[in-house]
């Protein structure tokens, strides 16, 4: 089989596979989930999918295979089946066999949240890896850690009289603070419109959020309000101050290191660095390649440090990996 990046993952045998793939028609398609940098669905190609990214896009095409986790399916001459990432809701890394055992992890973190379980290990001959954190510097505390301090902090400024807004990502990121809000605070969180329709999704499908209002005129409802990181900015923030007369307080989740004048909580759904390198490890591959964020440098710590061969993914049509090797 070849590999190669090109408006997503691709993989040739005697035909094409795609994953996460833009700007292709007439193809056979995998999601991996409901993001909207990875689920871009048309009506001009196959997609397979699990019913839970399906429900998230919100796609009603009938050009939609759903697929369950570890469920084995053909996609022409490919052996294929969809197993957890721990990402998002329904989000899926790949098994892909035909001459050889392939691995696409896609996005996944091995560490366990209040709402999902960690991606399973897959034992592969080849392995594609997303390495958004490729680089020894990112090392994320135990979540465990996060919820404490979040606890904290939280806790500390509702106790003050201050209105709270979280950001984090409308699909994923945000039901996991509506449920810890519920669960660690005792605190019924207000929601941003979009928030609400992915937190009726999760629901559906059987995780329980606990209690929560979309936004509609009720600011003075709650304490806490849950919106995408889009929309935070000084303005809004003042806005909402005037409205409610009230001092109030920003923080987000994410994964990055950044300089920024609000609270940030490393509550991140990919992996770090360590999580990269046991996923490795584990796997028994016997080459890698690496793809998004820090895809060079994994490759090379993977090569050196391993002595696994190793290479960006993006470079796969350019060079060997005996030629990247050497």
């Amino acid at each position: 089989m070849e590999f190669f990046e090109k408006r997503g993952i691709g993989i040739r045998g005697s035909s094409e596979l795609f994953i996460d793939a833009f700007g292709v028609r007439k193809k056979n398609v995998l999601v991996s989930h409901a993001h909207s940098d990875h689920a871009g669905l048309t009506l001009s190609n196959n997609y397979f999918l699990t019913p839970e990214t399906r429900a998230l896009v919100g796609f009603e095409g009938k050009n939609c295979r759903e697929v369950g986790f570890g469920e084995k399916f053909f996609v022409d001459d490919f052996e294929v089946s969809l197993h957890m990432s721990g990402h998002i809701l329904g989000s899926a890394q790949f098994k892909i066999v035909n001459s050889t055992d392939v691995v696409v992890t896609t996005d996944f973190k091995l560490q366990k949240s209040i709402l999902l379980g960690g991606a399973e290990i897959l034992p592969c001959d080849t392995l594609l890896i997303e390495s958004t954190f490729g680089r020894p510097e990112f090392v994320f505390p135990k979540r465990e850690e996060v919820y404490a301090e979040m606890i904290r902090w939280l806790n500390s400024e509702i106790s003050r009289k201050r209105f709270v807004v979280l950001a984090g990502y409308s699909t994923g990121k945000a039901q996991e603070l509506t449920k810890f809000s519920n669960e660690f605070l005792g605190e019924v969180p207000l929601v941003h419109k979009k928030v609400f329709e992915q937190n009726k999704v999760y629901e559906k499908f059987g995780e329980n959020l606990g209690g929560y209002f979309a936004l509609d005129n009720n600011l003075s409802d709650a304490n806490i309000l849950i919106v995408p990181p889009h929309f935070i900015s000084d303005e809004l923030l003042h806005a909402l101050s005037h409205q409610l007369k009230r001092k109030v307080s920003c923080a987000i989740a994410t994964g990055w290191k950044r300089h920024s004048r609000y609270k940030l909580f490393p509550l991140s759904d990919h992996a770090d660095f360590p999580q990269l390198v046991q996923y490795v490890k584990e796997s028994g591959a016997k080459r890698v390649f690496t793809y998004h964020g820090f895809d060079k440098e994994l490759a090379q710590w993977v090569q050196k440090k391993l002595g696994v061969p190793a290479m960006p993914l993006r470079f796969a049509q350019q060079k060997s990996l005996a030629e990247f090797a050497g």
